[in-house]
């Protein structure tokens, strides 16, 4: 209840309510938004596929575990990037942070949810802009939250928020290559 609680006071008294959230340091919180998040990324690209529900289960936890890694390596960078510039941040704020930005991925179930009732008006060619119209807002949440909290300037947040994000698409880009070049190995 209190999560629903914090949901609306942010419309109303922003700032008070990201001091509040991460001042309290919830894990749970925090969770139940990567949570959210990882919902939104397995039934964005599953919904049509007629999963089992081992299957469903089993790339559920993986998704998660992905989540919560991503976001410790992204609050660890921010963090890091911010502290350069004398701006004494936490990462388990900016960890809590990104769980709260994962209730914007809600916004893939429900698109996935459109798309899977209604395949025959052709919805999947919206699928990467709906995809690009979330990272875009999660990204936008993240840098007025820091902006907010930590009375740093807009660009700067969002600056730091996008160098945290390079190594994670190059670590990714890595993996994809290497996974490929082991495929193209074994053949």
């Amino acid at each position: 209840m209190q999560l629903v609680k914090a949901y609306f006071n942010y419309f109303t008294h922003p700032r008070e309510t990201l001091q509040q959230l991460l001042q309290e340091r919830s894990l749970g919180k925090a969770c139940a938004g990567y949570l959210m998040g990882t919902l939104g990324w397995v039934l964005f690209f599953n919904i049509a596929d007629g999963l089992s529900v081992p299957l469903f289960l089993l790339k559920v936890i993986l998704v998660f575990v992905a989540e919560l890694t991503a976001g410790y390596f992204l609050a660890s960078l921010c963090g890091l990037f911010l502290d350069f510039f004398r701006v004494k941040v936490a990462p388990v704020e900016l960890f809590v942070l990104i769980g709260s930005a994962g209730f914007i991925k809600g916004l893939l179930i429900a698109f996935a949810l459109i798309s899977a009732a209604m395949p025959d008006y052709g919805l999947k060619w919206l699928a990467p802009f709906a995809l690009l119209l979330v990272l875009c807002l999660q990204l936008g949440y993240l840098a007025r939250g820091v902006h907010r909290v930590y009375g740093v300037s807009v660009g700067r947040a969002l600056t730091a928020w996008l160098v945290a994000f390079v190594p994670l698409f190059i670590a990714l880009a890595l993996i994809g290559i290497f996974f490929l070049w082991g495929i193209i190995l074994l053949v």
